[in-house]
């Protein structure tokens, strides 16, 4: 149970607007009264995702999942309620009543509050070395000749560890932090054989890797001649999970989100040159493979995702397994393609924003990028090249879930490669006369009388009205009585989200966000004609299952006893009852 009063949970939502929320997470477009977008829960070509900033509420119509600015926070954030909630009231200004820490609970501090807490110091520090201090002279030195302003090294939060062995150590010291937790962090390692820590990165430029919300959570350090290794990262930790994180995504979001893409590269420089350029939408994956949950969360802003790796062989391999990746989440990616002598940074700081834009415009879909360079570099003439090609195209292949996109490559790679298209289904496992079998897609269950009832009642004051005058109970069976009245109890439009938090059954809930995020096809409705409708369909029921209930009693009473013609005339009573509602 929260313990954040209902009063205040209330403002929170009132405050935090659901479209400006949802917003900041992925990108939306307006459609009729509502406002549209990829599932950022499941996997999907085409939008499903419905909010409704009228009602406050949410809902997919791909997955079912649905709710309010709370429930969606929850869900991305992986939070429960009252950290949702104290989340939302951060960024809105609202203020939580917190009740004083026991002893036992300001000794243990959260741990993941202290994690950032001691990046944030290692971030000044280092900032503060970059920027002003002697021992960081190298480090803008470095940036100057690489055409890196001060404005741009402090967006990205640049600094500089010096050469010692253990500066950060004493400073964090000075600061009261525990060695210990700070090596959980990897900014500094033990000493082998003997007592005391030292500095993890030394004599490096320093990039800060930023969470979603901006939060420091690690480091990568560069050098700055030709040593090895070029660079370090921070390693793993409470906050830092690579498989997770998207370096520049903080800087990006906005970017993605207006121009619904998101460009990929591998490395901080690549990352800069291009943000620098005008290109707002650019993360970088920084060392690590390109994983489902950084797909995830690139679907959040992005409809589709731009590759831009290092032309060499290296970087042509990365782009593949990026691929198998891209082709089996489903997400649509092409491949911008820089000469082989070239990188991302190289390429922009010599040719400019003008020059990139053409490669921009001629990127290719993944895939065809891929089968295009393999029949560069395989002979196909002959059987042998011929085979090889196939065995090399056909698992991914497979893996395109669209059938009409797959069967149009097919053709092509028929065709370019001079085989028959039966062979390359007996590879892939189609069957000669047939196709694969689709996903089955989920079926929507076509909506109850008393839900379309509940509906017209959130709709329109008047028939509101109705049901109170009629009676709700007459009306509305257990399940959806409780409903009903807490509408007849408002006043003034309904507020849709406290409403349906008492709906205890998820299912159910999840069919009545269904049903209140959209309700364009009611504009035009008759809405007391509707009501008297609903009103002799559901009374309708409710003698046809008194009927089967007095019919199943008739059968086991005495045909001599008085309770059978008492039977009897209940229902020549109800078969009147039926008649006047025809």
């Amino acid at each position: 149970m929260s313990m954040i009063p209902d009063e205040k949970v209330r403002e929170v939502r009132e405050r935090a607007p659901i479209l400006q929320v949802i917003s900041d997470y992925m990108s939306l477009r307006k459609s009729g009264a509502n406002y549209q977008g990829m599932c950022p829960f499941h996997g999907e070509k085409t939008a499903s995702f419905n909010v409704n900033p009228a009602r406050g509420i949410f809902h997919c119509f791909g997955c079912g999942v649905g709710g309010n600015a709370v429930d969606f926070v929850m869900r991305m954030e992986g939070l429960s309620f009252p950290q949702a909630v104290k989340f939302l009231a951060k960024k809105v200004g609202v203020d939580i009543p917190e009740r004083p820490l026991t002893r036992d609970e300001k000794r243990k501090m959260d741990e993941q509050e202290q994690a950032y807490h001691i990046n944030d110091l290692a971030c000044e520090f280092y900032r503060r070395v970059l920027e002003s201090d002697e021992a960081g002279a190298a480090g803008r030195s470095y940036l100057e000749r690489r055409g890196v302003d001060r404005e741009t090294a402090a967006t990205y939060r640049m600094g500089f560890a010096p050469a010692g062995w253990d500066n950060l150590t004493k400073y964090l010291q000075r600061k009261g932090i525990g060695l210990d937790e700070v090596e959980k962090l990897g900014l500094i390692r033990k000493r082998e054989g003997s007592d005391g820590y030292y500095d993890t990165f030394r004599n490096r430029l320093l990039f800060t890797i930023s969470d979603l919300h901006g939060r420091a959570i690690g480091f990568g350090g560069r050098v700055m001649d030709d040593s090895l290794p070029k660079y370090i990262n921070s390693p793993e930790s409470l906050v830092y999970r690579k498989s997770e994180v998207l370096f520049g995504i903080d800087l990006a979001k906005k970017g993605m989100r207006e121009q619904g893409s998101a460009i990929i590269v591998e490395g901080y420089f690549d990352h800069l040159a291009l943000y620098r350029a005008g290109f707002t939408n650019v993360v970088a994956t920084c060392g690590t493979a390109l994983t489902p949950p950084h797909v995830k969360l690139l679907r959040r802003y992005a409809e589709r995702a731009y590759m831009l790796f290092d032309g060499d062989e290296a970087g042509r391999k990365a782009t593949v397994r990026s691929m198998e990746l891209f082709l089996e989440e489903g997400f649509p990616a092409r491949v911008i393609e820089v000469p082989s002598e070239d990188d991302p940074d190289t390429f922009i700081r010599r040719e400019g924003a003008e020059g990139f834009r053409p490669l921009l415009d001629r990127s290719l879909p993944i895939f065809e990028s891929f089968y295009r360079g393999l029949l560069k570099s395989l002979d196909t003439r002959g059987v042998e090249g011929k085979v090889a090609f196939v065995n090399e195209v056909s698992p991914r292949l497979q893996k395109i879930a669209d059938p009409v996109e797959r069967g149009l490559y097919e053709k092509e790679i028929c065709r370019a490669v001079g085989i028959d298209q039966a062979m390359l289904h007996k590879k892939i496992g189609i069957p000669a006369q047939g196709t694969r079998p689709q996903p089955a897609k989920i079926k929507q269950q076509s909506a109850g009388t008393e839900e379309v009832l509940l509906t017209l009642m959130v709709k329109f004051p008047e028939v509101v009205l109705r049901v109170r005058e009629h009676g709700a109970d007459k009306l509305f069976s257990a399940g959806h009585l409780r409903l009903a009245e807490a509408i007849l109890a408002q006043e003034g439009d309904p507020d849709i989200p406290l409403l349906l938090e008492q709906i205890e059954s998820p299912e159910e809930r999840s069919r009545l966000f269904s049903l209140f995020v959209e309700d364009a096809h009611l504009e035009d409705m008759n809405a007391v004609k509707a009501f008297e409708q609903c009103r002799q369909a559901l009374e309708r029921n409710a003698l046809k299952g008194g009927g089967k209930a007095l019919a199943r009693e008739l059968a086991t009473v005495d045909p001599d006893s008085p309770r059978y013609l008492e039977i009897l005339a209940e229902l020549e009573s109800l078969r009147n009852k039926k008649s006047k509602l025809l």
